[in-house]
């Protein structure tokens, strides 16, 4: 079950757009005010396979998996992405591409996400003509770190990729269940165990 509660503006949100200075302080406080607060439980639905991500979706706080049945533990390779803390979804979004959603979302823990709708995005677009511009550099910048992990998984050796998540993002490891922190990083889940026993070992001495 999802409950929707409508709730103060988002600083988060805010504090996010700010920095472009694309904005004026009005503009951003009509933009937060839109977004609408949703509790997702652990592995509540955002949206199914098939189905139709009319929203955009700000993850507030959790953790989102986009990919195959959360009840299918041992496929976690079929992992397409990890949304975390402080961040757009909406590059995929039907609402901006208008196809049906390629993979099932669901939150990996309880979660609270923004969300605004189509009819709530049309009257920004009215009243707020510079969101465009706001959505158009997020995409940009989102797009822009994805590459940059890809390249980190790409060439770093396993132990190097989980030290650096460690040393970087040490609150989101320590919530990704070991086979969903493999599937993140990219290294088979019994290399996974192995390293983080090796680690485990070593700091005991």
């Amino acid at each position: 079950m999802v409950l929707y509660t409508i709730l103060s503006m988002s600083q988060s949100i805010r504090d996010l757009i700010s920095p472009l200075q694309i904005l004026s302080k009005s503009e951003i406080l009509n933009v937060s005010k839109s977004f609408k607060n949703v509790l997702l439980k652990k592995h509540d639905y955002l949206v199914e396979k098939g189905a139709y991500l009319d929203q955009i979706v700000f993850l507030k706080k959790g953790i989102l998996r986009s990919g195959s049945n959360q009840d299918q533990d041992s496929d976690v390779l079929q992992s397409i992405q990890f949304t975390f803390e402080n961040n757009f979804l909406f590059l995929n979004s039907s609402l901006l591409t208008s196809v049906p959603f390629p993979h099932s979302i669901h939150a990996l823990i309880d979660s609270e996400i923004l969300v605004l709708t189509r009819a709530g995005l049309d009257g920004i677009y009215e009243s707020v003509p510079g969101f465009v511009a706001v959505l158009r550099q997020l995409t940009q910048d989102e797009i822009e770190n994805e590459e940059k992990l890809a390249v980190l998984k790409k060439i770093q050796a396993h132990q190097k990729r989980y030290d650096y998540f460690q040393r970087n993002f040490a609150l989101i490891a320590a919530q990704l269940p070991e086979n969903q922190l493999a599937s993140f990083l990219h290294i088979p889940a019994s290399e996974l165990s192995r390293i983080r026993k090796k680690i485990s070992v070593g700091s005991a001495f």
